[in-house]
């Protein structure tokens, strides 16, 4: 059966790929330059450099403030372009672009931007292969605490980012001009409005390493804690003591209201024991538990191979990879998964371009490892 969401499939990559410019200063910038699309100012205290910059279409996408700063390494002190952007496609965002950042596609909705003495939780994603891009859950107030601080520090755990602190060096006419910007353009702070571009889910403060709770009627401690990724519940499970041990994200559908209706899923998670697995449920399923089930896969155009796939109940098959980062590889800029089995109907359905970017990011920040354990 083919599964269609309500939402086109999109790409989180693409969709924020312009969010980083190379920005030459031209004219410098007086102390009430007001934004001009296309036109270039610079303003020297801090060598910062912005830009109105448009898309195709002529119309303004975002607002860019960029400066060469340094952020920490592994080895070191790293040169980097640091901005400050109000972009349609993800609202006040602070970005590190260096050949250093990490490539690997991550979506962390417990990223942390820390300016001064204040602490905001962040969506952080990495963006273009060389980029990664922080927004703080309250736009205005971390617009309003940039106002007044001499340091920033952006960290992700779910991508291994840590900037360190960075010097801002950010004079007033700078900071009026980017608010000017946003306002001259009609680009909110708080949230995306390119209708083109995927949601951003809400940014949450760290959570507790341990943390007891009751289990409940609907699965172990922590399902009930859904995180929205792109059309998708997710959630972080936690063991009787209290300890994250699986990263798991999901998608029902159901083809009408009434009782007794068809009921499909699509389940990925990350376990401590077994790494990066998939599950599909469908309700007319009538399989023997624990039984091998004889399946191909093929993602876009592509079979997948290498995993081996197993009924899990009665209406549930469960996908076992080979190697779990071959699977994650294979799903990371989404597609259309495709499953066939002599037991089932066929069973396609998408995969968004977040569910394993937010993954990523969980099992990181966790600890799990994305292959299972043993290989």
């Amino acid at each position: 059966m083919s599964v269609t969401p309500k939402s086109p499939l999109r790409n989180l990559a693409l969709a924020m790929a312009a969010l980083v410019l190379a920005v030459t200063p031209s004219l410098a910038a007086s102390p009430e330059a007001k934004p001009v699309a296309g036109q270039q100012v610079r303003f020297p205290q801090g060598v910062w450099s912005a830009l109105p910059q448009a898309g195709p279409d002529g119309k303004v996408r975002q607002c860019v403030l960029v400066a060469p700063r340094q952020r920490a390494g592994k080895d070191g002190p790293v040169n980097t372009r640091f901005a400050i952007n109000i972009s349609r496609g993800s609202g006040f965002v602070f970005v590190m672009h260096d050949d250093g950042i990490p490539s690997e596609q991550v979506l962390d909705d417990q990223a942390e931007v820390i300016l001064g003495e204040r602490n905001f939780p962040a969506v952080g994603f990495q963006v273009a292969g060389t980029a990664f891009t922080f927004h703080p859950g309250d736009a205005a107030a971390a617009l309003e605490a940039l106002g007044k601080a001499k340091q920033i520090r952006l960290r992700s755990d779910g991508a291994g980012v840590d900037s360190g602190t960075i010097d801002i060096n950010l004079p007033q006419e700078a900071l009026n001009w980017l608010k000017a910007c946003g306002k001259t353009f009609d680009i909110a702070i708080d949230k995306v409005s390119d209708p083109d571009a995927p949601p951003m889910p809400a940014p949450r403060p760290r959570s507790p390493k341990m943390q007891v709770s009751a289990a409940t009627k609907a699965g172990p401690p922590g399902i009930e804690d859904k995180q929205k990724i792109d059309g998708w519940d997710a959630s972080e499970l936690r063991n009787n003591e209290g300890q994250i041990i699986v990263c798991f994200i999901r998608r029902h559908y159901y083809t009408g209201s009434e009782p007794g209706s068809r009921h499909l899923a699509t389940f990925f998670m990350v376990s401590r024991r077994k790494g990066l697995t998939m599950m599909l449920k469908d309700s007319n399923l009538h399989l023997q538990e624990s039984a091998p089930v004889e399946a191909t896969l093929k993602f876009g155009e592509t079979p997948f191979t290498g995993f081996t796939a197993q009924s899990q109940g009665s209406d549930e098959i469960g996908i076992f990879p080979a190697h779990g980062a071959m699977l994650a590889k294979a799903l990371e800029n989404g597609t259309r998964a495709l499953m066939k089995s002599p037991v089932a109907d066929n069973f396609e359905f998408p995969v968004q371009a977040s569910v394993i970017p937010w993954l990523r990011a969980c099992a990181r920040r966790n600890g799990i490892a994305i292959e299972s354990v043993g290989q």
